[in-house]
């Protein structure tokens, strides 16, 4: 998880992918008009995001996702144990 978030600060991933209990899920950042954008959707569903941020920098997108409870009500922190990163 250290060095999944790490890679977030430092570059904003650019891309990962992952599995949360067998769902995939795609996360992405990019640059849009001067600001930062982090996206993630589930692969293969809707295409829906389950979140999405717009910051100056990626840090501020970084913090907002460890906050987001966006898997099953929890943070990233409470879900470790049920995520695999696949890519990224």
């Amino acid at each position: 998880l250290n060095e999944f978030l790490d890679d977030l600060y430092s570059m904003g991933g650019p891309e990962k992918e992952f599995l949360y209990k067998d769902k995939r899920y795609f996360l992405q950042c990019e640059a849009v008009d001067n600001m930062i954008e982090m996206v993630i959707f589930e692969c293969f569903g809707e295409g829906k995001y389950i979140f999405r941020c717009k910051g100056e920098r990626f840090a501020e997108c970084v913090e907002q996702f460890e906050q987001a409870k966006i898997f099953d009500g929890k943070t990233i922190y409470e879900a470790e144990k049920d995520i695999e990163v696949l890519f990224g």
